[in-house]
């Protein structure tokens, strides 16, 4: 029993102990496991960081087919600016232009981009993560199969600075078209020569500089560099000589004499040859309107005007006054206008007949009166020549401007009578000068006169529509009037031609 006993306490003793022996050495042995494995792994990571060798490219990576191994980010940039000139290679064109002349547009004008900076950010990551093992993997997969990296390279014209220099050289062959255009030659009614000098149109020449510059541009897109031809076309005037002189025709003409009676008067003349120079050449725009008064002005010595004959008393009588005749040019373009379809403003005729136009169609003016005003109621320019033919002794006009519509050709113009006015009985008028038994005639009795005028619109010789009435025109009618002394009595006083005088001259 005892025995027994001892032995039981015998292995007690000797599990204790190896449970304190298996204890210590248990801690022991764990401490010294941990120490390893942080040597173990110091070194690890050293071997890391050689093997990333931060910022230094791998052995085996190509960029472009140039080995950028060892390199750091810089000299790798470096190594590859060569090949990364070469893509852009001979950028640029030639432009030429004009005779032999030319202009480079460089490199200057395109912007280049690559995307150098990408391709080595992703490069340079290559073989860096990972344990130790896949890394040494990494590097040594790379180092045997290598890896070949593609920089891009994007090239975008400067669009606007290439159209302003191209524009630039190409302005030296732009040529602006010039329109025909047109004078009047007022001295052509005494030289005869033609109413107008006409100037010759200019042709234009415009270079495509648009289309040169959409070319560059094109073909830069796809690295077709070299040579571009700016070309051009001509650019036509829009007014030509030929169109002008379709534009601007004669309308209508008109002359008349003043051979006969004292219409050739030297004074009388010489006014009439004055207004006509005076108007001679006149552009009457577009709804302008002409005034004989405006133009000629008012008719006095002071003015350089003659004194020569001239209606006075309404016809009864005439007197010398400044600028006599002009009346003749009046009345000789009143019937021009009428004859090239113009708007009359405003017309009267002359209180008694005149000789030089037939009844109806004259028109008179005066300084302090009437006036004579027609307008352009067209829509292109109206030429006035006025002029005096001396040879033939005769007055003229013409009227030119845009062609007359389609539906006629010509205008004629006449007047009718429409009623006589004969003269009423004599008028005695006292003049306090005369003393009896003198007596003279103020006036010779004159029938008065209607006359309606008419124009006939013409197309080939044929009368088109019916005539259109134009103007009514009124000659007064005057009684014989005997100038007698105060006193007389025509019931029983007697006028003796033994006493008859001469009226006095009237006063201008």
């Amino acid at each position: 029993m005892g025995k027994i006993i001892k032995y039981f306490f015998t292995i007690a003793l000797s599990a204790a102990a190896v449970f304190f022996i298996v204890k210590f050495v248990s801690g022991t042995y764990a401490q010294g496991i941990d120490d390893y494995e942080g040597s173990i792994s110091s070194d690890v990571e050293a071997k890391r960081a050689e093997l990333l060798q931060n910022g230094i490219f791998r052995e085996g990576i190509t960029v472009n087919n140039i080995p950028i191994g060892g390199m750091n980010y810089e000299e790798a940039k470096e190594a590859l600016a060569p090949v990364l000139e070469k893509m852009v290679g001979d950028i640029g064109f030639t432009v030429e232009y004009g005779d032999d002349k030319k202009i480079e547009i460089g490199r200057e004008y395109f912007i280049v981009e690559y995307n150098t900076d990408e391709v080595l950010s992703d490069a340079i990551m290559l073989a860096s993560e990972g344990t130790l093992e896949s890394l040494r993997q990494q590097i040594e997969e790379l180092a045997r199969n290598g890896r070949d990296y593609e920089i891009e390279c994007r090239i975008t014209p400067d669009t606007d600075a290439m159209a302003a220099v191209v524009e630039e050289a190409a302005e030296s062959l732009n040529v602006k078209a010039k329109n025909a255009s047109v004078k009047v030659d007022p001295d052509s009614v005494y030289n005869g020569t033609e109413r107008f000098k006409f100037k010759e149109e200019k042709y234009g020449y415009r270079a495509k500089t648009e289309e040169a510059v959409e070319e560059i541009v094109s073909r830069a897109k796809t690295g077709d560099y070299g040579t571009v031809v700016i070309e051009g076309e001509i650019v036509e005037p829009k007014i030509k000589v030929k169109d002008l002189k379709e534009r601007v025709v004669k309308r209508a003409s008109y002359k008349s004499s003043y051979a006969l009676g004292h219409y050739d008067a030297p004074n009388r003349v010489f006014n009439i040859d004055k207004a006509c120079r005076i108007i001679n050449g006149t552009i009457l725009e577009p709804g302008d309107v002409f005034s004989c008064n405006g133009k000629l002005g008012r008719r006095t010595e002071a003015a350089g005007w003659l004194p020569a004959p001239g209606f006075i008393n309404g016809g009864a009588n005439s007197v010398d006054s400044p600028g006599g005749g002009v009346c003749h040019v009046s009345s000789v373009l009143y019937n021009t206008v009428i004859r090239s379809d113009l708007k009359i403003v405003y017309r009267i005729n002359h209180s008694s007949h005149v000789g030089y136009v037939p009844w109806g169609v004259d028109a008179t003016i005066d300084s302090n009166g009437p006036d004579f005003k027609f307008s352009n109621n067209t829509d292109e320019d109206i030429y006035i020549f006025t002029w005096v033919d001396y040879n033939k002794q005769r007055v003229c006009c013409e009227i030119w401007g845009k062609p007359f519509p389609s539906r006629f050709d010509k205008i004629d113009f006449y007047a009718e009578l429409i009623e006589e006015i004969p003269p009423t009985d004599t008028v005695y008028i006292v003049d306090n000068t005369l003393v009896a038994p003198y007596w003279y005639v103020s006036n010779s009795a004159k029938t008065g006169y209607k006359y309606q005028s008419y124009k006939q619109y013409y197309k080939d010789g044929v009368p088109v529509g019916d005539p259109v009435p134009e103007a009514l025109s009124v000659y007064r009618m005057h009684p014989k009037r005997i100038a007698v002394w105060a006193g007389f009595d025509p019931a029983t006083d007697y006028l003796s031609y033994q006493y008859k005088i001469d009226p006095p001259v009237p006063e201008s």
